[in-house]
């Protein structure tokens, strides 16, 4: 005999069969046939599949949106909160997709963001550079996302041999045998994050250097006024 249906398990068999074939492919029949139960037993645990659904998601966001963020240095600990973020977003993808498609991805983000916002405050930004620097990086690992999932249906690209077969005397034949080769998307991502971050982090120093160039500019006709008031003016005491 069959141990009696919970609620608890519903959610996690609905969760489960979001995550293996996606939304798209969810319904409550599906579920209720994973379960062995008739369809009316799912909805007078759970409710109805828009229910159902809002619940899944509401537990996801201790989840998808809780990152670790380790290192020494700032640039190595936001790279890693964004690392973090990226795996779980490739973790739990069907899920992501239905967030996104209900209108919560962002909420669901929210923990992310604000760890990599604390991260650049604490590493010298403010105001619009702290904003600006968060919805950056997120974008950066959801795009990195999207085309890799959309990429899963394109068939091989060849590099061609205009990369291969060239010589050109500026570069190490290193590079064009690399080139060669069909980009490491894993590797990419990587080199794109961490000159991201650097370029963010260079921005209160730049802004301390554009402030002084300004002053120096401000206050340089100073100089010439006072001379050429020296000179029109009384003569100075010996």
């Amino acid at each position: 005999m069959r141990d009696a249906l919970t609620p608890d398990q519903v959610i996690a068999a609905a969760r489960s069969l979001l995550e293996r074939d996606g939304y798209q492919q969810f319904s409550m029949r599906r579920l209720a046939a994973e379960l062995g139960v008739a369809p009316t037993a799912i909805y007078w645990h759970v409710g109805n599949r828009d229910e159902l659904l809002d619940t899944v998601l509401g537990q996801m966001g201790d989840t998808i949106g809780a990152v670790g963020v380790v290192g020494a240095s700032p640039a190595e600990r936001i790279v890693s909160a964004a690392t973090s973020l990226l795996g779980n977003i490739n973790e739990h993808r069907g899920l992501v997709e239905l967030a996104h498609q209900r209108g919560i991805l962002l909420a669901l983000l929210g923990p992310a963001r604000l760890a990599l916002a604390g991260e650049f405050a604490r590493a010298g930004l403010h105001g619009a550079q702290v904003a600006d620097a968060t919805n950056a990086v997120v974008q950066l690992v959801g795009d990195h996302v999207t085309v890799g999932h959309v990429a899963r249906d394109w068939p091989e690209q060849a590099v061609g041999d205009v990369v291969a077969d060239a010589i050109v005397p500026s570069l190490d034949p290193t590079v064009t045998a690399t080139l060669s080769r069909p980009p490491n998307r894993s590797r990419t991502f990587a080199v794109m994050l961490n000159a991201l971050v650097d370029g963010l982090l260079r921005q209160p120093a730049a802004e301390s250097t554009q402030s002084a160039h300004a002053s120096g500019r401000t206050s340089a006709p100073e100089g010439p006024a006072r001379a050429a008031g020296g000179a029109s003016g009384a003569p100075s005491n010996p």
